[in-house]
């Protein structure tokens, strides 16, 4: 008997339900037994209610076996109220391990490139209970600025060991520390807890850079990387650097795990900029509920969304502005459920790279 999913739905601010929208699109046209459970969330919604996290959104949450989160944040609304959404589903559910697959997908047409800046593929492992995390511990004074930062045993060994096992099932073979070690305290902590685990790993190799560094060598050399584990701060400035070289913000999908729930989104956040003008790129959002779906265990359907989206870029014919094309945020969802179904009908056989699949004699050197 195939299972039966409950997903809860929270399409939030800005962008958000444009792109969500579009993912629920694709999670439709998937096979599987989906019950989703619609949401109001964020700064919009306590500007309607009063409340950016009404007490049905937190129960929904709890019944479901994963959450779909589009994005928070209102500029006429206090950022704190907004951010509440985050404590919620980051710490309060305790959804410590961040995880940002990373890849560029080629596009047909496009002006050759060298190997190493052709074929990105890495995943960020950041965590997101400790460092500076959500909730500061500090003050702002006239002439004084505090932070404090937190790493402690629990806390690496379980951001640590999460991206060991992630690194071993997703076949990856190495896995890098990306810290501050040289002088911070706290960093020097989980570098040697880092040490400890694997030290005795023969399968995974491992690898050590500071942050500058690695933000250095991920601009120039993305391919001495396959799985980085990191504290928080330095993920999102990692993340950031890749980001610029796959196609931007709307190319990054994420996905927050803990122990007994997860949520998924998109990293690119409300872009209230564009927000309501469907030209929005809702391909980090369908990525992200790929990455719900392989969450669940339903790792075909999550490789036939995957598929989808690398053919549809390798095409280049129906794309977003902020990606070279025209295409409108709906247009984009449609055309990727097209190919969903012809992926699933043996009509498009994914090779190791789409461009081989649309048949493009555009290769870099």
């Amino acid at each position: 008997m195939a299972n039966k999913y409950k997903v809860a739905v929270l399409p939030g601010d800005g962008i958000g339900p444009e792109v969500t929208s579009e993912a629920v699109k694709v999670l439709d046209a998937t096979e599987l037994d989906i019950e989703l459970l619609h949401c109001d969330i964020g700064g919009s919604a306590y500007l309607r209610n009063g409340d950016p996290l009404p007490p049905e959104s937190i129960e929904a949450c709890k019944e479901a076996d994963a959450v779909l989160l589009g994005a928070v944040g209102h500029d006429y609304v206090a950022y704190d109220i907004p951010r509440r959404v985050l404590i919620h589903l980051r710490l309060d559910n305790d959804a410590y391990a961040n995880i940002r697959p990373l890849k560029r997908y080629p596009r047909k047409g496009e002006p050759p490139r060298p190997k190493w800046e052709r074929d990105i593929d890495l995943v960020i492992v950041r965590d997101n209970a400790e460092g500076f995390s959500l909730q500061h511990s500090g003050m702002l004074a006239k002439t004084l600025g505090t932070d404090r930062r937190v790493i402690t045993q629990y806390g690496a060994q379980r951001i640590i060991r999460y991206a060991m096992k992630y690194a071993l099932q997703h076949n990856r073979k190495k896995i890098t520390c990306v810290d501050q070690s040289h002088w911070l305290y706290s960093d020097k902590f989980f570098r040697s807890v880092f040490d400890r685990l694997l030290e005795d790993h023969e399968t995974l190799e491992r690898g050590y850079q500071h942050v500058d560094v690695a933000a250095m060598m991920l601009a120039s050399r993305p391919e001495d990387f396959d799985v980085i584990v990191t504290p928080d701060i330095y993920g999102d400035i990692l993340s950031a650097v890749v980001i610029s070289k796959i196609g931007g913000v709307g190319m990054a999908p994420s996905a927050c795990i803990g122990d007994s729930f997860a949520y998924f989104e998109p990293i690119h956040g409300t872009a209230w900029d564009i927000a309501g003008k469907g030209v929005a790129n809702p391909l980090a959002s369908i990525l992200s509920a790929g990455l719900m779906l392989e969450y669940l265990g339903e790792d075909q359907e999550a490789r036939v969304i995957e598929d989808a989206v690398g053919i549809l870029v390798a095409e280049g014919e129906t794309l977003t502005s902020d990606l070279g094309g025209s295409s409108g945020t709906a247009a984009v969802g449609d055309r990727v459920v097209e190919k969903m179904q012809s992926v699933k009908d043996g009509e498009i056989l994914l090779l190791h790279d789409p461009l081989e699949a649309v048949g493009s004699p555009d290769r870099g050197a």
